[in-house]
């Protein structure tokens, strides 16, 4: 057996597992490396999931909340709609009263026509009669001056 050959081996076999260990340790350190950033994506991950859970519980509160309103305001629209049938009709009754009205403005003023063409009828036949009984007058009072 050869003590230096042997001894050269052992060297040499040493030297090669240092060699492996510096290697494994970088490779260890790499892993390391990628272990933490693999760690701290996961937990950048898992605070924009909780980031996503609460946006998605205020959303749903907020629909929730939209629903009631539409809701309210469904309700509000029929109770509107109703309002408005009953103002049609009461504007459908307006309006036949209104043109009850004005037929009979339309009567009213054909009677007020009737009643001035009376009216001046009379006074014309009232002229005659004051002129008829003037000359009566002067007849009778020429037959009063005959007598006398």
């Amino acid at each position: 057996m050869d003590i230096e050959g042997t001894m050269q081996f052992i060297l040499d076999q040493q030297a090669k597992f240092s060699s492996d260990i510096a290697r494994i340790e970088s490779v260890l350190q790499r892993t390391s490396e990628i272990l933490a950033n693999l760690a701290e994506r996961q937990n950048n991950s898992e605070q924009i999931i909780q980031e996503v859970r609460e946006t998605m519980l205020d959303v749903a509160n907020a629909q929730e909340r939209t629903n009631e309103i539409l809701a309210t305001l469904a309700e509000r629209q029929v109770a509107t709609d109703e309002i408005l049938a009953t103002h049609a009709e009461r504007q459908v009754a307006t309006d036949e009263i209104l043109a009850t009205h004005a037929e009979r403005q339309v009567a009213i003023e054909e009677a007020r026509l009737a009643t001035e063409e009376a009216i001046r009828r009379l006074a014309e036949r009232q002229a005659t009669t004051e002129e008829n009984l003037n000359v009566l007058l002067l007849t009778v009072e020429r037959h009063i001056a005959n007598h006398n």
